[in-house]
Formats: C-alpha cells, sequence, structure tokens
C-alpha cells in the first residue's frame, strides 16, 4: 500500500486498486528488478535486462570466486553478529583500499604482527588464490592469531591455515579465515560517505556451543576496520582539494585500477589500459 494516495499493489508488482479512481491498472505496476542468489546473498539489478550495460548472469560472473572459496560453504553459515559504520569517504577508495596491502605496514601493525606478509615488498607478490600464510603457530584473524574455534570442515590444508580475501563489485567485500568469515557491504551515502555493514559468520555448530565467544574475532577485525576507515577519511579530505587532480598507483595496486576499469565498462566507455601515474 502506498501511504500516500493508499494505491495497493499484490507481491507481484501488479496495481490492484485505485480508491476513488477508474484507471488501466494494467499501466501502471511497480518497477521489475532482477533478483539472485549465490552463496546465501541477494544481489539485486535495477536496470532493465534490455539496457544493463552488464548483462552477463552472475553465476557466470562469479564463477572464479565460486570455485576458489566453494569449501567454506557460505551458505551453512551463520551471522552471530554485526558490525555498522559511517565512514566519511567515497565507496570505491574503501574498495581500492581492500585490494591492495601497501598501506598495511604503515596502517596495520597489529595485523602485520598476525601476518608478516603483508610488510613484505609493499604487499606485492601475495597469492590470494592460495591464500596468505599467518605467522608460525597462527592460523586465524585473531590478536593473538589462534582460537578455540574448530577450522569450518570441508577446507584444505592450506585453506586451514591461510586468509583469502575476495572483491565482489560492486560493493561486496569478503575476508575468509579458517574459523570465520567477515563479509563487508557497502552502501553509498552520497560522493562522500558510505555505510558499511560488517557481518560475522561461523559454522552453526561452533554458534551452538555454550562456550562460544566471537569477540576474539570482531574486536581484531574491528580494529582493522577503524584504521582502514581512518585511513580512506584521509584520503577522502585530500581529494577534496582544490589541488587535487590525481593521485599515482604503485605496480602493487595494480589491482586498484580494476575498479576504474569496472566503472567505465559500466558506462559504456573505451577500455584503455591505465598508466600506472595517471
Amino acid at each position: 500500500r502506498c501511504p500516500y494516495h493508499s494505491w495497493f499493489y499484490g507481491l507481484d508488482g501488479a496495481l490492484k486498486q485505485t480508491p476513488h479512481l477508474e484507471l488501466d491498472k494494467s499501466a501502471f505496476p511497480l518497477h521489475e528488478a532482477q533478483l539472485e542468489t549465490w552463496n546465501g546473498f541477494m544481489f539485486v539489478r535495477l536496470a532493465d535486462q534490455s539496457s544493463a550495460a552488464d548483462t552477463e548472469p552472475l553465476t557466470k560472473t562469479l564463477a572464479p570466486i565460486t570455485e576458489r572459496i566453494h569449501r567454506y560453504e557460505l551458505d551453512t553459515l551463520v551471522t552471530a553478529q554485526t558490525l555498522r559504520y559511517s565512514v566519511n569517504a567515497n565507496w570505491k577508495v574503501i574498495l581500492e583500499n581492500y585490494n591492495e596491502c601497501y598501506h598495511c605496514a604503515g596502517v596495520h601493525p597489529e595485523l602485520c604482527k598476525i601476518v608478516p606478509a603483508f610488510r613484505r615488498n609493499g604487499g606485492a607478490d601475495l597469492d590470494w588464490d592460495k591464500g596468505i600464510p599467518h605467522k608460525d603457530g597462527a592460523n586465524t584473524f585473531t590478536a593473538s592469531g589462534v582460537t578455540q574455534r574448530e577450522p569450518f570442515p570441508q577446507l584444505n590444508r592450506d585453506e586451514q591455515e591461510r586468509h583469502k580475501g575476495e572483491l565482489v563489485y560492486p560493493n561486496l567485500m569478503i575476508s575468509l579465515a579458517m574459523d570465520h568469515v567477515a563479509v563487508f557491504t557497502l552502501w553509498p551515502e552520497s560522493e562522500h560517505s558510505t555505510r558499511i555493514d560488517c557481518d560475522f559468520l561461523f559454522h552453526p555448530d561452533e554458534v551452538a556451543k555454550s562456550t562460544f565467544d566471537p569477540e576474539d574475532a570482531v574486536s581484531f577485525w574491528d580494529l582493522v576496520n577503524q584504521q582502514d576507515w581512518a585511513i580512506c577519511e584521509s584520503v577522502q579530505r585530500g581529494m577534496r582539494s582544490s589541488k587535487f587532480e590525481h593521485g599515482y598507483y604503485a605496480p602493487m595496486e595494480d589491482y586498484s585500477l580494476d575498479i576504474r576499469n569496472y566503472i567505465k565498462r559500466l558506462m559504456g566507455e573505451k577500455l584503455t589500459k591505465a598508466p600506472h601515474n595517471d
């Protein structure tokens, strides 16, 4: 029911009732939206299929990611806790931050103690497909690098000992440890403001235990998150300077260029290989 003039619609979007009016109801349906699901997440496309710049089926688009993380069985996990943030930065700045670790040594000292590989070579040569190794004796993202929780049951040896990360354009970031998954959903609110929902997923068998406590993972992630949001806000302030024209992409930030290619493709612009200093 529309709260303004009390027009009533069916769940299929068809207009059913128009108080005090006689009109062709078939001419005023709700707008259609395409909906698909993947690993327990819902994806919505608001554009018409015929007019959308990117018409590739979701399953095909996400097939490489599905292959890399299928043993985590995301659709069987449950949300144990959610953190919500309001970040004064454009959503693309946040995605670029997630897509590189050149900043990690200077911004995330606690994280680098658990994952020393983030310090080496400015974060270059990280094998995200195989996963990023923790320090000796550590196997997850907590302040100590360990936890009482069991690994997800289907993981291979690398996945039990390493950390993986995936970016699903345009607004989903997934970080996978052996016992929990941190999922970030970005909701742009303006050109310089983004709301972020950070959901923590765990295996239902672990959540059902009387001793279950997600705080070791949640508190560590909250620390890392706050560090990232602060540096992204600093970048945003710099971009608002009257002197700002463009930044500089170092070679180890090549993945951060993807966001520009993604936006160009959706806007129908001709793709060109961007130089590192553009």
